[in-house]
């Protein structure tokens, strides 16, 4: 398996419905967050779920104004 430097690395969230659920409400804790590595989930630890809609929003927004304030 190849090895990417951490430099190389692009972390990126994707809001999507948990798996099992109907992600038709918005204000369901149907949606999960996932933290992804070159578009690839590397751990499941880095997937937060049971969220609103809202809620993930704010997490994927949170995370990705961190990454831009730290300049990655």
């Amino acid at each position: 398996m190849e090895e990417i430097a951490a430099e190389n690395v692009n972390l990126s969230w994707e809001i999507r419905v948990s798996e099992g659920r109907a992600g038709t409400d918005p204000e369901a804790p149907d949606w999960e967050v996932a933290e992804l590595e070159n578009g690839v989930v590397k751990k499941h630890e880095d997937i937060y779920d049971n969220l609103t809609y809202a809620e993930a929003q704010q997490i994927a927004g949170m995370w990705t104004k961190k990454k831009e304030d730290a300049g990655v």
